[in-house]
């Protein structure tokens, strides 16, 4: 049992990001408290402060493997509730002109709504983790800071204190605006301008539906930067997503809905919702932005208060990146405390240095795929259009090498970093196989049917 010393952390916002974050803080303060402003439901279902949570969201790899980590028997769990359980070799991808050879890469993720996965969580941190409680319909009005350090929040004028506060707020959080009054540097902010749309649908799910247990297809975004997935969710479902950029909006009306998916390169998305049976409108988010706040550039912070999650880096949602970006900060922060303490006036900005290491690969593969659009706006990553020329070849290259999209795929889970597929030996298998991809040279056609993968 490690030493605690009496110490206590709130939480605010009851998200993934801060459930997590309250399970790591679990393990290192006497006491754990989330305040979320939103009242939460009893069972599984959508609730205001997660506006996106109906639509399709996919927990990667690596943010499993941590959660099943922090929650043992979790995984059963959800599968009981109905959770669908994907190998990759299930999953139907076509993109950069053709369908991807299947990896099998040796483990199972899970697919379920974001609804399920979060009440779940929710649920099993109040069981495993007696020091953590839950208080919702609680908005934070302010963080108290007293002498340079944050020592708790207000709540309708109420205080409560606390040695460490964490904001898991989100994109818009506002903590750093009222930081900045009383004289803390505000962090500067890397937007990238996607103006991105996405319309969802929920259809009944049927096993012969297609040749999978997921479908991602994207096009190519040079010329139309139009995308769709297909994921199993409880209930005999499909969550099926089209998406688009920079003021290509999905309908929202059933026969133009129809008509967009049609218009990708794979017809998979439009055969299923041709035969499905719709069990609830199109439903549509927009973000104009992918953000990333630079608080590891922070010349000071105050002692007691950090943020995690979105609040550090807010993702173009299509990637998937930001439930186990957020899981990997979390950890980051575990280390953070082992090595400093959760009292220690260095806790936020060793933290920061380490959820820069653990945003930074995400945010570049998503920012990489980002700016393949011509259209698209922002600081670019240096090297990025000479990425992207390689990647187009690898993503050729997938088309018939086994090796080469195992190991993108290992790369999209973010469980080996994408300087994996840079080195000589890759460099070369890449280039070879992808002189053998349908999409290569002369021989590139529009493949509308399902290849034999």
């Amino acid at each position: 049992m490690k030493k605690r010393d009496g110490t206590t952390a709130i939480v605010i916002g009851a998200s993934m990001a801060g459930l997590m974050t309250a399970r790591v803080l679990s393990e290192h303060v006497d006491r754990v408290t989330i305040l979320e402003r939103d009242r939460l439901p009893h069972d599984p279902a959508p609730r205001k402060g997660v506006p996106q949570g109906r639509h399709a969201h996919i927990l990667l790899a690596t943010g499993q493997r941590l959660l099943d980590g922090w929650f043992p028997g979790i995984t059963d769990e959800l599968v009981r509730d109905g959770a669908v359980p994907v190998n990759t070799k299930d999953m139907l991808w076509y993109q950069g002109g053709g369908y991807l050879v299947r990896a099998d890469l040796g483990f199972i993720t899970m697919s379920m709504s974001r609804p399920l996965l979060e009440h779940t969580v929710r649920k099993r941190l109040l069981l495993q983790r007696p020091n953590v409680s839950v208080t919702d319909e609680t908005p934070v009005d302010g963080l108290i800071v007293e002498d340079g350090r944050v020592v708790g929040v207000r709540v309708d004028s109420v205080e409560h204190r606390a040695d460490l506060v964490v904001g898991c707020t989100g994109r818009h959080t506002r903590f750093f605006d009222q930081l900045a009054t009383v004289g803390f540097p505000t962090p500067e902010v890397s937007a990238i301008r996607i103006d991105m749309a996405y319309g969802t649908r929920v259809v009944r799910r049927r096993p012969d539906d297609f040749d999978g247990t997921v479908a991602l297809v994207a096009d190519d975004p040079t010329r139309s930067h139009r995308m769709g997935t297909i994921v199993p969710v409880e209930g005999d479902r499909w969550i099926v997503t089209v998406a688009s950029y920079h003021g290509d909006v999905p309908p929202t009306e059933p026969a133009g809905y129809a008509d967009f998916s049609r218009s990708l390169p794979s017809p998979v998305l439009a055969d299923v919702l041709a035969r499905a049976e719709a069990l609830a409108p199109v439903l549509t988010h927009r973000m104009p932005t992918s953000k990333r706040r630079n608080v590891d550039r922070l010349k000071r912070t105050p002692p007691g208060f950090l943020v995690l999650g979105d609040a550090i880096c807010s993702f173009n949602p299509i990637y998937g990146q930001g439930m186990s970006s957020a899981a990997l900060q979390a950890e980051a922060l575990g280390q953070a405390i082992e090595r400093h303490g959760p009292t220690s006036a260095t806790l936020a900005r060793a933290f920061y240095q380490r959820a820069a290491t653990v945003v930074g690969v995400p945010w570049r593969i998503a920012a990489g795929a980002d700016f393949a659009d011509p259209r698209t706006s922002g600081p670019k990553p240096a090297g990025t259009d000479l990425i992207n020329r390689y990647f187009n070849k690898v993503w050729q290259a997938c088309h018939t090498s086994l090796p080469v999209a195992r190991q993108l795929t290992l790369v999209q889970n973010l469980l080996v970093r994408p300087e994996s597929l840079m080195t000589p030996a890759m460099v070369v298998r890449v280039l070879l196989a992808a002189r053998r991809s349908p999409a290569a040279g002369p021989r590139r056609r529009r493949d509308r049917g399902q290849a034999a993968v």
